[in-house]
C-alpha cells in the first residue's frame, strides 16, 4: 500500500493533533486509542525515517569543511543539494515513509542568502 507524501504528513499530523489532545485522565481508562484517532488498525510494523538537516547556512554547492578527527584538522568535501538530493532520493526508495525537515539556520549565513534573502534556496528545496 503506498501513500503520497501528501496523505502520510496529513495522517501523521491528525494523529499528533489527536494524541496532544487526549487528557492524562483518559488514558488510564479502557479504550481502543486507534479507533478513537481513527487510525488503521492493522498490526503491521510502521518504519518512519527522519531525515534532518542544520547550519545548512544557504550552502547549496559541495565545498571544503574542517573537522577534528583523532585531534587534528582534516578538510573533506562535505555539502551540496545535489549530493543531498542523492541521498534522499535514495533513502525514499528504501522506506516508504520518509520525513525531512530541517532545524535552523538554512536561510542565513552566507553572500548568497543575504544577496537574495534566503530565496535563492526555495527552488532548490521545491525540486
Amino acid at each position: 500500500m503506498s501513500q503520497n507524501r501528501r496523505d502520510f504528513i496529513k495522517k501523521v499530523g491528525a494523529v499528533s493533533a489527536g494524541a496532544s489532545l487526549i487528557s492524562p485522565n483518559l488514558l488510564g481508562k479502557k479504550s481502543d486509542l486507534k479507533n478513537d484517532l481513527n487510525v488503521s488498525n492493522s498490526n503491521s510494523d510502521f518504519k518512519l525515517t527522519i531525515l534532518q538537516t542544520t547550519d545548512v547556512h544557504c550552502q547549496i554547492h559541495e565545498h571544503d569543511e574542517l573537522f577534528w578527527e583523532n585531534e587534528e584538522i582534516v578538510f573533506r568535501l562535505t555539502g551540496g543539494y545535489s549530493r543531498f538530493a542523492t541521498y534522499v532520493k535514495k533513502q525514499r526508495k528504501i522506506n516508504e515513509h520518509v520525513f525531512l525537515m530541517d532545524t535552523g539556520d538554512m536561510f542565513q549565513g552566507s553572500e548568497l542568502s543575504i544577496k537574495t534573502t534566503g530565496k535563492a534556496l526555495s527552488p532548490i528545496l521545491n525540486a
